[in-house]
């Protein structure tokens, strides 16, 4: 299970690693301090045909979840994503 994690880890594009630590840096870490579609593209420059790909990408990979509320989904990193950037930082996938 750790290769595959691992594996998951080292398929990461720069974008994706972006958006996870984007995330990570607005505190956005459960369902009620996740942050829109609309907010993560005006701040971090993103079109949206590709941050539409990404948040597909990390949410297959289990890495961020996507909350439905009224009308604006709300995108927040789950523990997966958050293992994932601290094993990035430990340079254990370099």
């Amino acid at each position: 299970m750790e290769r595959h994690f691992t594996s998951l880890v080292e398929r990461l594009t720069l974008e994706e690693i972006e958006l996870l630590n984007y995330l990570i840096n607005k505190e956005a870490t459960t369902r009620f301090s996740g942050r829109t579609k609309q907010e993560i593209m005006s701040e971090l420059n993103f079109s949206e045909p590709t941050i539409r790909k990404i948040i597909c990408r990390l949410e297959a990979m289990n890495f961020i979840e996507v909350v439905a509320g009224n009308r604006k989904h709300l995108i927040h990193i789950n523990q997966y994503g958050l293992q994932a950037i601290q094993k990035l930082y430990e340079g254990s996938c370099l």
